[in-house]
């Protein structure tokens, strides 16, 4: 193979393995997708493989397209290797077998469906406040746990997932679902790794037609591999140890969907596999590459690697890696607004120029594009998602602004009308004619208790002093006005129960709506501004190749969660809201969801080839900010390199500010 030639002797070793087990750690930017597609040719061409005995896999479609477009590049033609991701490949061995058809397997929408009546069953039975908004967001932690459950069978570690009032009840509601679903002969989507891993297990020949099918099981991204899968694998394997697993426990980020790093420790272990590092990253700068070890280098449970920059060059004094201090989100904002649109003027300058802003959360990206489309600087999400005026939260609150605003509509009162609760039923609002006062003449004379009665009457009296106070009230007023003398924001901490980072993330929220509506003189401007942008997004506006921002025009800028960053690069990479609740993202974290969240930042800093900047909140007097612990290592290590003074200049600043939170805060 001529190819040979290009490679360095790391991955020269890993594509001319012999054969036997073989476990490849392929930091950030190690030509790993370069290395795998090479060695499936030489299995082809040097080892006489027939291309049919090759299972190849991946996590993903666009992972397993993507490597099996490379690998056809190379091979000029056909060849009947198999590419599939984990669920792919299993759903196919039980096609196979007749356990198990296409339409049986349930859609999202469906599986919602069967849960809502369940988990209002169980609601009313505990006499929790419920709402079809809030039912919604419960069926979608419930479902996101069954498949963590399902990927793990940990149900206890499944369980802690949910909102505290709902971890009780897990089993059994887990049991009445799974009920409802096998009623109708359906399949839950996860169910496929047990099933196939039960089928496997019972049926000897079954087992070993399949085994001798894929005789080499090249695994990418084996970091994302969870227990059910891993044993699956053993169970494709058989007693043959051709598995060559390629992946970077350090790039572990799915541990929410039962993902487990220690399965690259247990398949070393377990098969005695020979152990290779990719150790050259042929992305970043040395700059990028120094301070991202420094970061993940305070994690525990990880291999140990030696990595190094194939880009030693440049001038030392150009600084690549920034921290950026700010007072508020506000100053954040600002900045990122004026650094986005001098980028985006550049953009004709250097057409192939590329900037990632890279949060932890949707919601977090969703406040910036608002900013940026009503500046006018074009930008690109390539994540699908519902238009943050869109949470049920800024429905709530909006209500209260509309109807105060004199715009009468059932709908705004139903949702406004018992956030808090004030005892007003459906059927009072259905014949009140949506107003207020049609609703004070319907309990006027209702045969009620006089005592509750007048209870009902003294909330609705209040509730409409309420929305004439707002009425008189600038949006931003407003929105604080809701949050705390109509008691709206209690009313959420009573939702959300026991979860606080539930809690934090609603008053979050309520902070960017407040700050939002700054912008707007007048409730009916603001809403025509959250239509637009609403209806933008329904478009694809601000998508790649659709809506407002088409692919004919240079669109270099990119919004991004981390996780949906994974895998890609770009020139620069902005992460903002670098502050203890978001990096790391929640509270109280044990030692492996630590590790975990420094996994996430480590991956979003390794996204950048040319420069990464940092952003942090220092807060206010009144509401102090921690910056993340995990941006700390970063001050020591600069501060030790004499050749990157600007840097050090930065660290410095950085430095004074963690010494001000420890003394303070921390």
């Amino acid at each position: 193979m001529s190819d040979l030639r290009q490679m360095n002797a790391a991955q020269r070793n890993a594509v001319t393995h012999k054969g036997g087990p073989l476990l490849v750690l392929a930091g950030p930017g190690s030509g790993k997708t370069f290395t795998v597609s090479r060695r499936i040719l030489y299995l082809i061409k040097e080892q006489g493989v027939p291309p049919e005995q090759i299972l190849v896999l991946t996590f993903t479609r666009e992972a397993a397209a993507s490597l099996e477009r490379r690998f056809r590049e190379l091979s000029d033609g056909f060849s009947p290797v198999n590419f599939g991701t984990f669920h792919s490949v299993f759903f196919h061995i039980l096609r196979q077998s007749d356990a198990v058809r296409s339409k049986d397997i349930l859609t999202n929408s469906q599986k919602i469906d069967f849960l809502i009546p369940i988990l209002k069953k169980y609601g009313e039975a505990a006499g929790r406040q419920q709402s079809r908004d809030n039912l919604r967001e419960d069926a979608v932690l419930f479902l996101s746990a069954v498949s963590y459950y399902k990927n793990t069978l940990r149900e206890e570690s499944a369980a802690k997932r949910l909102p505290a009032e709902l971890r009780g009840d897990f089993g059994r509601l887990l049991r009445e679902y799974e009920a409802a679903v096998r009623s109708r002969g359906l399949l839950d989507f996860d169910d496929m790794l047990i099933r196939c891993r039960q089928l496997l297990t019972k049926e000897e020949a079954f087992r070993q037609k399949w085994q001798q099918r894929f005789r080499h099981i090249l695994i990418d991204e084996f970091q994302d591999i969870n227990p059910v899968q891993y044993e699956v694998i053993k169970l494709l394997a058989g007693t043959r140890s051709d598995i060559f697993a390629v992946g970077d426990d350090d790039q572990a980020i799915y541990g929410f969907r039962g993902s487990e790093p220690e399965c690259l420790k247990r398949f070393q272990t377990e098969y005695g596999a020979k152990t290779l590092l990719l150790d050259v990253n042929y992305r970043s700068h040395w700059q990028i590459v120094q301070a991202s070890l420094a970061v993940i280098g305070e994690n525990k449970n990880r291999f140990v690697k030696r990595l190094r920059a194939e880009r030693q060059g440049g001038d030392p004094d150009v600084c690549r890696v920034r921290l950026r201090p700010f007072s508020d989100r506000e100053a954040q904002y600002d900045y990122l607004t004026e650094r986005l649109a001098g980028f985006s003027a550049g953009a004709s300058d250097t057409p192939d120029n590329t900037c990632a802003v890279l949060f932890r959360t949707n919601s977090r990206m969703q406040g910036l594009a608002v900013r940026l489309k009503s500046a006018g600087i074009p930008f690109v999400m390539n994540e699908k998602m519902q238009s943050i005026y869109e949470h049920f939260i800024v429905r709530d609150v909006m209500a209260y602004l509309r109807l105060a605003a004199g715009e009468p509509s059932r709908e705004l009162l139903l949702r406004a009308v018992n956030r808090p609760s004030r005892y007003v039923s459906r059927e009072a609002v259905e014949n009140c004619g949506n107003t207020v006062e049609g609703l004070l003449a319907y309990y006027e004379d209702l045969d009620l208790p006089h005592g509750i009665r007048q209870s009902v009457l003294a909330a609705l009296e209040s509730f409409d002093r309420q929305l004439k106070a707002l009425s008189r009230l600038s949006p931003a007023l407003a929105v604080s006005y809701v949050r705390k003398a109509a008691g709206y924001e209690k009313y959420l901490r009573t939702l959300a129960g026991g979860d606080a980072d539930k809690r934090r993330e609603w008053e979050d929220l309520l902070e960017w709506l407040q700050e939002d509506a700054k912008r707007f003189p007048d409730v009916r401007q603001w809403l025509a501004a959250q239509e637009e942008h609403t209806k933008s997004l329904e478009n694809g506006g601000g998508r790649e190749k659709k809506g407002a921002y088409t692919a004919g025009e240079n669109v270099p800028i990119r919004l991004m969660t981390v996780h949906g960053a994974k895998g890609l690069e770009f020139d620069t990479v902005i992460i903002p809201d670098c502050n203890e609740g978001v990096f790391p993202h929640g509270r109280l974290l044990d030692a492996a969801e630590l590790e975990e969240e420094r996994r996430v930042f480590y991956v979003a800093m390794t996204r950048a080839k040319e420069s990464l900047e940092l952003l942090f909140l220092t807060g206010t007097r009144e509401r102090p900010r921690q910056p993340s612990g995990f941006i700390r290592p970063l001050a020591d290590h600069s501060s030790t390199s004499s050749s990157n003074s600007q840097l050090s200049r930065y660290s410095s600043k950085a430095s004074a500010t963690f010494s001000y939170s420890s003394s303070s805060s921390m």
